[in-house]
């Protein structure tokens, strides 16, 4: 039933309705102002910890303070229903502009994008990553400016109790790879969501495509996308290379922050756009001329993505209708429990907060409290001196001990995360303690973590067409451009390309590389490692794929029995399908033989011409 008061709010039409709850247009009765009124299922808020995953929302909303961010007003309970209060966009979604059949072209959406920056440092600064970020979250005002909105699942960094530990939040279409995989979520998994936007306003479509959302997650951890430059020509070089290095797998192949990518951006609009400066759409922040600007705390900071000179940059990414307030769960279709037969909860009592006045009541100190500070100095002079402690326990170099335990729990768990996320641990240990016996393990680790660093290097230069004339060099970049529509021939690729060397694709581990008889250069050296890595991750890749259609093989061979007797033409074209999909995949083998032994006792003509193994992933 839908409320018709909550808080101060009279509740109008329903704007908007996900998993989570409603969204009502609402107007405060005490000042008139117009809102949208974001209110919780009373049978959802009875979920164990999701009273505290709204709370965490509303912790997060209320850092945000922007130009470019939707603004949160109030929030509060009402006879046992959650809500809170935001500003009220009058216009439509990026979303609903794509499906209106418009397309942007490339100085729109680096302006928008060069605004979803600025919003984002803001939110980044704040700690809270936004991890869904989607056409349908980006809102068009009158003036042509863009706000974000929904940062309903956003998590601020350390509240992972609040999460499932490997829980795949966000939108599939937009999210990362890291997300796909269940791994931390950082702030780099913003910047791969607006490479996805961005590829969706140009090309009026996302990066991929898939039926199902097992088939999407897996493209966003392992297939590259085609340029855009496809769907939209008029799409200048460069943006299409940025944006291809935005949809990076690895993070840290993307840029070191958004507002490094901010400024690049509006360096490349300025060099882009010399000879027809006055066409240009203004990106700047400030309001047209006799706009009231509300005065926010991120006016200041944000200020350095326009206010300095704008020059073209290098960028090292090795180092490191209405407002429809889309809801947390928005995209999932999947209806939201019904509730349970116990009888309802006693109504909690009503309450409300505006944002301004905890503002205003966290910064006034009672006089009558003041005796509490002198109170309180011995305990405090007592913390400092137990904080000093720790702090010379916590500052001072970690004992070799320590660094190789942790090291060694992190690369069991994951081996590349793990290598990754303790580069500098390795490397600390190595300078640190060259005469410990386990500094030869070590060094092995960190020419690995080295490897790995410089195959992300060289996989982004051959999918932008980089790379150098060496034969290795070559068969490298054919193998990454055939990777995600064919990921065993990319393999079968790969696997030649060290057997051309000399070197046993199965058993690299004890290859030779540095035996003079090979004739190896330091570069051909350096490219085999690199296509050894890769090949071992397209080799995961494959094996995972193997595992998700053994089941499926399975249970067809299943049916088809069971139909032989009754339906054999049915029968047949099972059988077929089965010799001529999988006929030169080995792990299918012996499904394959049943499938034409079974064909053969049925007196079928033969089976369907297989499939090519070139479109058929393992």
């Amino acid at each position: 039933m839908q409320p018709q008061q909550l808080g101060p709010y009279r509740i109008g039409a329903r704007i908007g309705k996900g998993g989570m709850g409603a969204v009502y247009a609402g107007v405060d009765e005490t000042t008139g102002q117009a809102v949208a009124v974001k209110a919780l299922s009373p049978h959802l808020a009875l979920a164990e910890g999701f009273r505290e995953r709204f709370e965490a929302e509303i912790e997060s909303l209320k850092k945000l303070q922007h130009d470019s961010i939707v603004r949160m007003y109030g929030y509060g309970e009402d006879a046992g229903v959650l809500f809170y209060s935001m500003e009220r966009v009058d216009g439509p979604s990026l979303e609903d502009e794509l499906r209106a059949g418009r397309r942007f072209d490339w100085l729109e959406t680096l302006s928008i994008a060069v605004q979803l920056c600025r919003a984002l440092k803001h939110a980044h600064d704040h700690g809270v990553v936004h991890r869904d970020i989607k056409p349908a979250n980006i809102l068009v005002c009158g003036d042509g400016r863009v706000k974000l909105a929904d940062f309903g699942i956003a998590r601020l960094f350390g509240a992972s109790q609040l999460t499932t530990a490997g829980g795949v939040l966000g939108t599939a279409d937009y999210m990362s790879p890291e997300q796909a995989d269940g791994r931390p979520v950082t702030e780099k998994c913003d910047q791969y969501s607006l490479g996805c936007v961005m590829y969706a306003l140009l090309a009026g479509r996302p990066p991929f495509r898939a039926k199902t959302m097992p088939e999407m997650l897996q493209l966003q951890r392992y297939a590259d996308p085609e340029p855009v430059r496809r769907y939209a020509p008029e799409t200048p070089q460069q943006l299409n290379d940025l944006i291809l290095q935005l949809l990076s797998k690895e993070p840290e192949d993307r840029f070191p922050n958004v507002r490094v990518l901010g400024r690049h951006m509006e360096a490349m609009v300025f060099a882009l756009s010399r000879s027809k400066a006055d066409s240009v759409p203004a990106t700047s922040e400030q309001p047209a001329a006799g706009t009231p600007r509300e005065a926010t705390s991120a006016g200041g900071q944000d200020a350095t993505l326009a206010g300095e000179a704008i020059s073209l940059i290098t960028v090292d990414t090795g180092a490191e209708g209405l407002y429809d307030a889309p809801t947390l769960a928005e995209d999932d279709k999947s209806p939201a429990p019904p509730p349970t037969a116990s009888a309802p909860p006693t109504p909690r009592p009503s309450r409300f907060t505006t944002v301004d006045e905890e503002a205003r009541r966290a910064a006034r100190v009672p006089e009558e409290a003041s005796w509490m500070h002198w109170a309180s100095f011995a305990g405090l002079v007592a913390a400092l001196a137990a904080i000093g402690y720790f702090g010379w326990r916590i500052t001072r170099p970690p004992s070799a001990d320590e660094l190789y335990g942790r090291v060694v729990a992190a690369i069991s768990e994951d081996r590349a995360a793990g290598m990754r996320d303790h580069r500098d641990d390795v490397a600390a240990f190595l300078k640190r303690y060259p005469d410990d016996p386990r500094a030869g393990e070590f060094a092995k680790l960190q020419e690995e973590i080295d490897v790995r660093r410089e195959a992300s290097r060289l996989r982004v230069g051959a999918r932008l067409g980089g790379g150098d004339d060496l034969p290795a060099s070559r068969w490298f970049a054919a193998a990454m451009a055939a990777a995600s529509t064919d990921p065993a021939g990319a393999a079968a690729t790969l696997e030649n390309a060290l057997r051309l060397y000399g070197v046993d694709p199965r058993d690299v581990d004890n290859a030779r590389f540095d035996d003079p008889e090979l004739s190896l250069d330091p570069a051909e050296r350096k490219w085999l490692r690199v296509i050894d890595l890769e090949l071992r991750r397209l080799r995961e890749s494959l094996d995972e794929t193997v595992e998700l259609q053994r089941p499926l093989v399975a249970e067809r061979l299943s049916a088809a029995r069971k139909l032989a007797a009754t339906h054999p033409e049915e029968a047949q074209r099972i059988y077929q399908g089965i010799v001529g999909l999988y006929a030169a995949h080995e792990w299918a083998e012996e499904a394959v033989r049943e499938a034409t032994q079974a064909l053969e006792s049925l007196g079928a003509s033969g089976a369907l011409p297989r499939t090519p193994r070139s479109r058929t992933e393992e």
